[in-house]
């Protein structure tokens, strides 16, 4: 008897529950605390929200339970399809270019979505594209890797593993420091909503930007920093003596 094969899609899908059920719905638990600080520190009377690479629909979902509009764009038809079971308004698209008009109080981009740009160019331009969409009041607010946590983390001998009843996930990674580039081979399988058992293999990669990388990529976009807050979400920092992720509160810089 042969196994069955499946899609890329169907494989897709099966990576962004197991994702979702490992790492996602942990990561939001501490995000949420950033999110709810910020809100509070920075109220908005206008209350429209836009989720660059929103993933599975988690931050949409936040905001829609607060009474704001959402709309979440992705990238990824399987990422989009779980994000509907959360959230209304989430549609397909690229965040370097991103397909709306108008403006939005807020703008988020977690869960180092920008960490998969792979030079500052690509960076710069993802940052123009969400100024484009903010009002003189506006804020994005987003996280990207320290950079310290590549060779800590990404180096590391041993893949990450996680797993439960409906799936198995293990994220082997490598870090190259002459280009600053991490990679992830992701393995294991989950079951998909009608029970069948879906075999993951998925290929990731990063790239590790400084502080002041990504501090001149906000400048030359026409954004200003209003906080950089050093963020820990699997509380890994003490275990591994670095930071582990940088959470950015920014605002249109005046006269841009």
């Amino acid at each position: 008897m042969t196994a069955a094969k499946h899609s890329s899609t169907e494989a897709y899908a099966a990576f962004a529950y197991a994702y979702d059920q490992a790492l996602g719905i942990r990561f939001f638990q501490a995000a949420r605390k950033l999110l709810e600080q910020a809100n509070a520190a920075y109220p908005s009377k206008t209350k429209t929200h836009l989720d660059v690479a929103c993933g599975t629909g988690l931050t949409g979902s936040y905001f829609e339970e607060l009474g704001w509009k959402s709309v979440g764009l992705d990238a990824s038809l399987p990422m989009l399809q779980r994000a509907r079971m959360r959230t209304r308004h989430p549609v397909a698209g690229d965040y370097r270019a991103l397909p709306f008009r108008g403006t939005f109080a807020r703008i988020t981009c977690l869960y180092d979505s920008l960490n998969h740009l792979q030079d500052r160019t690509e960076l710069v331009g993802a940052f123009k594209s969400m100024r484009r969409l903010m009002a003189p009041d506006s804020l994005l607010l987003f996280d990207m890797n320290h950079p310290e946590v590549y060779p800590e983390v990404w180096g590391m001998s041993e893949p990450y593993v996680a797993a439960g009843e409906t799936y198995h996930l293990e994220i082997a990674t490598t870090y190259r420091k002459r280009d600053a580039r991490g990679r992830a081979l992701v393995t294991g399988w989950a079951k998909l909503p009608g029970g069948e058992r879906v075999e993951i293999r998925e290929a990731h990669e990063q790239r590790a930007y400084s502080e002041r990388e990504i501090t001149r990529s906000l400048g030359e976009a026409g954004l200003a920093i209003v906080d950089v807050i050093d963020f820990d979400p699997y509380n890994e920092a003490e275990s591994l003596g670095t930071g582990v992720k940088l959470f950015f509160i920014c605002r249109p810089a005046a006269g841009k």
